[in-house]
């Protein structure tokens, strides 16, 4: 297949699966930055609009339709090429004017349609200007899906959040992982050595990109305060920046950042907790594999890597019952669920966990196979190959004989 690949970064999500995919098909990456040949793969460089002026929603329209303008331009001069399938992600208009283009079938891919995220706690509710933004980016996300011959989403979750008359074109796969060798406990404890952390204290993580509302980071820090109260000893790691980029939190907190308000309000001092900021890849998932057991307390979300990731290195989880996490957890088999305002719930699995080696072995060795057998870059691959191949076909079928 000669593939069209659409992304708002040159490292994304998706560059595990097209690194996998270029073995065998001709892609051309659309993408920022994107100057530079590697085999098997063409790279075109495009700026995503940032539009900064205007009501919130006239910057949200601005954004989406001045991205997809971006792209199509970047794209014209192929447009004489013969794409079998377009696909980019529709949440940002990479995919909204592909067709025009092209004429080849597009596959859309989404996680959320709207701004589920910045109304996934109801204690600090979106203003009405954010609710007029995140109902015109619905319109524009929403008109993209409908106009795509097949759309890819990553769990059943976030299928159920589409418009209903797209259903039939729907597929769900989830990104895919790197998954190396099962990691033991000598290891691990390396790692904690190797990254300043201690050696033999029992360690529980929070890993996100942001310590905001939706991420329920102060779900975390009040099971912290529990777990240190069953087990003194007990030693807190936290990656992640303290910055909101999705919740409503902000409007509520002043100039407050959540992970103060998180820290005030559960009575936790800031010196309790380890904080790192974003780390390089490798050393993020070293962190991951460094912990005993992490806790994911999500409110809302289609997709967290980082739980993705800690299933890849081996590391026990503790995640809310909600969004994915029942898709992928077998409650005590792979990992824990727990009501996500259930603390007391968090810290009883937490310090099982922490106390208990064998259990937290049988955990995570069974969450690395969880990995192995369906989150790979490979087994995504094949998934969004598969797709790709229906959506080609649907197109032939639909053009009728040559």
């Amino acid at each position: 297949m000669k593939i069209l690949a659409i992304a708002l970064a040159r490292h994304s999500q998706f560059s595990g699966i097209l690194e996998v995919l270029r073995r065998a098909h001709e892609i051309t990456l659309v993408a920022p930055d994107g100057t530079g040949e590697a085999a098997g793969l063409r790279s075109v460089p495009f700026t995503p609009v940032r539009v900064a002026s205007g009501s919130r929603a006239e910057r949200a329209v601005g954004s989406f339709l001045g991205t997809a303008r971006a792209v199509a331009s970047a794209v014209e001069p192929l447009r004489h090429e013969r794409f079998d399938v377009a696909f980019g992600q529709a949440s940002f208009g990479c995919t909204h004017e592909i067709r025009r283009v092209t004429g080849a079938p597009v596959v859309s891919h989404v996680e959320l349609p709207g701004r589920e995220m910045a109304t996934a706690r109801p204690e600090f509710p979106p203003s009405r200007e954010d609710i007029e933004a995140g109902e015109a980016h619905r319109a524009l996300v929403d008109q993209s899906l409908r106009g795509s011959d097949l759309i890819i989403t990553p769990s059943r979750h976030a299928a159920g959040l589409l418009p209903p008359d797209v259903a039939p074109r729907v597929r769900v796969s989830m990104e895919g992982f790197r998954v190396g060798p099962f990691r033991g406990a000598a290891e691990r404890k390396a790692l904690r050595q190797r990254h300043g952390l201690p050696a033999d204290a029992p360690l529980l993580g929070y890993f996100g990109r942001t310590l905001e509302a939706m991420r329920g980071f102060d779900v975390f820090v009040q099971t912290a305060r529990e777990v240190r109260r069953a087990l003194p000893g007990a030693a807190f790691l936290v990656v992640g920046e303290p910055v909101t980029h999705y919740g409503s939190e902000q409007a509520a907190l002043g100039g407050e950042s959540f992970k103060d308000f998180a820290l005030r309000t559960a009575g936790v001092a800031e010196r309790e907790l380890m904080f790192r900021g974003l780390q390089p890849f490798p050393v993020y998932r070293e962190l991951l594999a460094a912990v005993d057991a992490a806790v994911f307390p999500i409110f809302e979300s289609a997709g967290h890597w980082s739980f993705f990731d800690s299933l890849a290195e081996g590391t026990p989880a503790v995640a809310a019952r909600r969004a994915f996490f029942p898709e992928v957890i077998a409650e005590g088999q792979n990992g824990f669920l727990r009501d996500v305002r259930d603390v007391a719930g968090f810290a009883e699995r937490c310090v099982a966990l922490l106390t208990d080696p064998a259990l937290r072995a049988r955990i995570g060795r069974a969450a690395w196979e969880t990995a192995r057998r369906d989150f790979t870059e490979e087994r995504a691959a094949a998934r969004y190959e598969a797709v790709f191949e229906e959506a080609r076909a649907v197109a032939s079928a639909a053009r009728g004989p040559a």
